[in-house]
């Protein structure tokens, strides 16, 4: 080559090295440096990202963020702007996603219209405060596939820690990938692209990768997964942040303030909770819907939280609402349940009755509805038959065999049979329960059946649930109680008295436990420690114990 040719080759190079640098100055701006904060305000860990959009979306690497309570990103400027919330993560890639807090636009690097390939030139770009910035020139060692079309690269050369999650840029100043760990000879970059892709949707309430970052997660672009993630994410601890979220893109959605006014009520903000209840009303389309609501949150404050009371938000004002509701559409069936639950709660039970009584003509109709009539009558004192005569209509609308949702009813009946005196057919009902339950029962069950039993003279029926009982709480005194008045029943002594010291155990100042000890006592010829015990058992209050002491203690 002459010394012309050599002359033009070397300013060749020179204007494409210069023309290939001509980005840095502005790219710069949109990598940042990022600090990441445990929930007790301590650094967690440093490290960097970039902007992919003007409204500060950003990306950066998983890790840096896990178990984050708190990220501040920090850019070439030197200026501090908060991570308001996550937008995606892939911890498989170790890649995340999420929107920086900032009044202003941001500097955000255009994404590379195709991949990279192998053999292909490409820089590598820091975050510096510098105002001078220098892109370090390195080669795709390998380009391949992953996730179906995103890329992943392998890079001809080290990087240092400080330049991990920094953007790995084509000639032109678009971004291929962001920069990952690697090797001592070479480093990795994962396609921006495919953290650019990550979303929240309806189901990110239960992702463990986004669970595993303390900070508030956004919500889906669809109004309607918005809603759904927002039913499964009440108990997160970011919510009201979600809430508001959800309110200023969706400033038109009543639902997003009927659900902030829940959780205001929840936090006892009344007056914050009123002013949502009114835009919510004002909103809604369906009004009778709304005055639904409205009335269904006010009764659940005055009924479940009453103190501390709040203006006119009592079970009337709920009872107003409600009936508001129904006056504009009879026809909704659970307005009239609230209208029935809000009666009787109010101790109006043969008004809360004929409500429910209506609730049979509707598609609510069922062995519930026959459960609260039930409780009506219960509530008016009816006489034990006609509360029977109703759990018999809400048992016909079982099959048999039955299955775990007819032994409420069930059980139930047997309870109110006992009370009547239908003794045989309560140990029946019993019985089917604990088929039901194929022996899974509680002790409470056994220590009912058991009296049952013992009334209609199923003695070694009932000393064998009483026994049960005691296993199933072995701290409880009713089952004691119970197994050791029925030995005594049957004269078995020697077992009333281990009985009666196992009570005795548990409560010292038991006049039963002393009671059932001195008369077994007495009974197996130990009058004088018989009599002792069971004068500790009149002295502690029992009244049965003196009428004992003139019989069997002379």
């Amino acid at each position: 080559m002459n010394k012309f040719g050599l002359l033009t080759a070397g300013m060749l190079l020179t204007c494409t090295s210069a023309w290939s640098q001509a980005w840095v100055a502005q790219a710069k701006k949109s990598v940042f440096s990022v600090i990441t904060y445990d929930a007790n305000g301590d650094i967690k860990n440093t490290g960097n990202g970039f902007f992919i959009t003007e409204d500060g979306v950003g990306i950066s690497d998983y890790k840096l963020f896990q178990g984050a309570a708190k990220a501040v990103i920090v850019d070439c400027d030197g200026a501090k702007n908060d991570v308001s919330f996550i937008l995606g993560a892939n911890d498989m890639y170790d890649v995340v996603k999420f929107q920086v807090k900032t009044d202003k636009k941001t500097t955000a690097l255009a994404m590379a219209p195709a991949q990279g390939t192998a053999g292909q030139a490409a820089y590598l770009l820091p975050y510096t405060t510098q105002k001078n910035a220098t892109a370090q020139k390195v080669t795709l060692k390998d380009a391949a596939t992953v996730a179906e079309k995103y890329g992943f690269y392998t890079i001809d050369a080290a990087v240092s820690e400080k330049n991990v999650s920094c953007p790995l840029m084509n000639a032109n100043g678009q971004v291929l990938g962001l920069i990952q760990k690697g090797t001592e000879s070479e480093s990795y970059a994962m396609s921006a692209d495919f953290a650019k892709q990550l979303t929240i949707n309806a189901l990110s309430s239960n992702d463990y990768t986004l669970n595993s970052i303390g900070i508030t997660k956004g919500l889906p672009d669809s109004e309607d997964e918005a809603l759904v993630l927002l039913m499964t994410s009440r108990s997160n601890p970011n919510y009201l942040e979600q809430l508001e979220m959800f309110i200023k893109q969706h400033p038109d959605n009543a639902d997003g303030y009927l659900r902030r006014a829940q959780y205001n009520v929840d936090v006892q903000q009344y007056e914050q909770a009123e002013n949502d209840l009114n835009i919510y009303l004002e909103k809604d389309a369906d009004k009778a819907d709304a005055h639904y609501n409205i009335g269904y949150l006010i009764y659940n404050k005055a009924t479940y939280a009453p103190e501390p009371a709040y203006k006119d938000w009592t079970r009337e004002k709920a009872l107003s609402e409600v009936e508001t509701a129904i006056s504009m559409n009879p026809n909704q069936p659970v307005y009239l349940k609230m209208d029935a639950d809000i009666l009787y709660a109010m101790g109006d039970f043969a008004k809360a009755y004929s409500v429910y009584e209506k609730l049979m003509e509707t598609d609510l109709k069922g062995p519930a509805v026959y459960s609260y009539l039930a409780q009506c009558k219960v509530a008016m004192e009816a006489p034990e038959e006609e509360i029977i005569a109703i759990l018999d209509k809400a048992m016909e609308s079982f099959n048999k065999p039955y299955g775990e949702d007819a032994a409420p009813y069930l059980y139930t009946r047997a309870m109110h049979k006992a009370e009547a005196g239908q003794l045989r057919e309560a140990v029946n009902d019993f019985n089917d329960v604990e088929h039901i339950y194929g022996g899974r029962a509680s002790a409470d069950f056994y220590l009912e059946r058991g009296r049952a039993e013992s009334k209609c003279r199923m003695y070694q029926q009932a000393l064998d649930d009483f026994k049960e009982a005691c296993e199933l709480a072995p701290g409880a005194e009713e089952p004691l109680i119970e197994l050791a008045s029925l030995n005594i029943t049957v004269k078995d002594y020697n077992a009333a008295m281990e009985t009666a010291q196992k009570l005795l155990t548990i409560n010292s100042e038991s006049s039963y436990g002393y009671r059932f000890l001195g008369f077994a006592q007495v009974n197996l010829g130990n009058k004088a420690e018989g009599k002792a015990n069971l004068t500790k058992a009149k002295e502690l209050g029992d009244p049965n114990a003196q009428t004992i002491i003139d019989k069997y203690c002379k």
